[in-house]
């Protein structure tokens, strides 16, 4: 058992220990509650506690936890909960005692469940209605699913939105576009890239070199970034259009203890000088999806080690947050061409991101399913395929508006770091209906490729499905060609003509 396997959202349930049998099992009961826990390598244990145990509700009483597992095999766990301060149960005090229950070799579905005793370490109330410290309980605590970030309120996108984003169109714009650009050196060859190119789809920059060198000085950077401010610049237009305020870019990159439901402390109209927790859906929905074996054993054994590498805690603190400091740097910046930064920022931090926030991936009836590269389905159209780890679909998963706003954002901090150290060396201009930059010193196009602007690109264009269905069976057709001649122990790794998701296209951190 490790930390992330503990880490995320229970149904806590205690219940008085009383010998004699009952009628009505409620009188055993003693408190249902919705359980949060955070759990470290180190053992520290923080969370919550809160109440009514329903997932999202408007407003929450709340009780702080902390602890710390006692011992790992087995599994013990010492916690204790805090009412919330000035609110209307903060003289609630409880401890309790767990452990983790025996799991069944021939158990189906069986969850994960703490099982323990609790003790009220403290009077609470007044007068007739003062709980006395001492009483105790048992409790079972019952792992939830993983909630997904369109079924938190509040998170989902707008079905406007929704409607576009996952429209066969759309999908196939994205996946096009990241996939042959990552494919153009390998596994494309000359023919290949000449037909693709006839039929609009040809990079001029492509991110790697024909050695399969990240590369700095071509501009494909800038590529990258104007075609994803377009399409926010898309989404954005329905939101005005609806008069509901665009989606909010993540300011910071959510740490590693974020709740999936959020409660910020309000002040109680009813009673002043007390706080009241209420949900905050701006807030809420950020959480790191747990790495459960059904999400693992979608990839190659070596994929696996580094999927969980990136979900953890110390990827986020010792290669993630130094990305970002150094993304929010204007000494960096100012040293960086917008193509340089376009591309340091695609495979690193950004994929990262798009692995580290996704979860298990859906069809629409619920069953764990990832679509195969080139298995363009009907069935995988379906909005409840939102898998953040690949093209076809992550575009659809309200995270990825979060994230890419983050990264949207460093733009401007790039411009705002040369204009701080060159004033008016970088021109700003509008270009296809986005504020962009003007070519120069720092600029290299002056027409940034994001999808072929022919007329055949509106949503639901038959043609443009076509000539996008016809690209990506040319990719496909390469890739089949290079997979018969790769040996069979590189196959088996999965990594060079692995699935087409952000996973293969994360690179190790560059020296900053």
């Amino acid at each position: 058992m490790q930390a992330e396997d503990l880490t995320g959202y229970y149904t806590y349930r205690s219940y008085l220990n009383r010998p004699e049998p009952v009628d009505d099992f409620n009188k055993l009961k003693f408190a249902e509650v919705e359980l949060y826990l955070s759990v470290q390598e180190n053992r520290t244990v923080t969370g919550t506690l809160a109440f009514p145990a329903a997932p999202g509700g408007d407003e929450k009483n709340v009780m702080d936890v902390n602890g710390e597992i006692s011992d790992w095999s087995p599994l013990r766990l010492k916690l204790t909960g805090q009412g919330r301060a000035n609110s209307a149960i903060a003289d609630y005090y409880y401890e309790y005692d767990g452990m983790l229950s025996h799991h069944w070799t021939a158990g189906v579905k069986q969850r994960l469940t703490l099982t323990g005793t609790v003790l009220r370490a403290k009077d609470h109330g007044a007068g007739d209605s003062v709980a006395r410290a001492g009483v105790t309980a048992s409790f079972v605590a019952v792992k939830r699913d993983f909630v997904a970030p369109r079924d938190v309120p509040g998170n989902a996108l707008l079905p406007a939105a929704v409607a576009m984003l996952a429209g066969r169109s759309h999908r196939l714009r994205h996946s096009t576009w990241h996939t042959v650009r990552t494919s153009w050196w390998r596994p494309l060859q000359e023919a290949d890239r000449a037909e693709i190119t006839q039929l609009g789809w040809g990079f001029a920059r492509p991110p790697f070199n024909d050695k399969g060198r990240l590369d700095l000085i071509n501009g494909a950077g800038e590529d990258f970034l104007f075609m994803h401010r377009r399409m926010i610049r898309m989404v954005n237009d329905i939101y005005e259009q609806a008069g509901v305020p665009v989606i909010a870019a993540w300011g910071s990159i959510p740490g590693p203890d974020v709740p999936q439901f959020v409660y910020d402390e309000t002040k109680d109209p009813q009673n002043p000088g007390k706080v009241i927790m209420k949900y905050s859906a701006a807030r809420s929905g950020f959480m790191v999806p747990p790495a459960e074996a059904a999400f693992l054993d979608i990839f190659p054994e070596a994929d696996r080690r580094t999927m969980k590498l990136l979900k953890s805690p110390d990827y986020l603190n010792f290669v993630m947050r130094p990305l970002e400091r150094s993304f929010t740097s204007s000494t960096y910046l100012s040293g960086l061409s917008l193509g340089a930064l376009g591309n340091l920022l695609e495979f690193t931090i950004h994929n990262q991101m798009h692995m580290r926030w996704a979860s298990i991936p859906r069809d629409a009836q619920g069953n764990v399913a990832q679509r195969d590269d080139f298995d363009f389905a009907e069935k995988w159209d379906d909005p409840a395929y939102d898998y953040l780890g690949e093209f076809y679909s992550s575009h659809v998963n309200p995270v990825f508006w979060r994230l890419h706003g983050w990264v949207d954002a460093r733009i401007e901090d790039w411009y705002q770091a040369h204009e701080a150290a060159a004033p008016g060396e970088i021109e700003r201009i509008e270009h296809k209906g986005v504020r962009w930059f003007k070519p120069g010193k720092w600029v290299k196009a002056a027409d940034p490729f994001d999808w072929p602007d022919n007329g055949h690109h509106r949503h639901g264009d038959h043609e443009a499905i076509a000539v996008m269905l016809k690209v990506l069976r040319i990719v496909q057709a390469a890739r089949e060609r290079a997979s018969r001649s790769m040996a069979g122990a590189d196959l088996q790794e999965g990594r060079s003509l692995g699935a087409m998701s952000f996973l293969r296209w994360t690179e190790p951190p560059p020296d900053l």
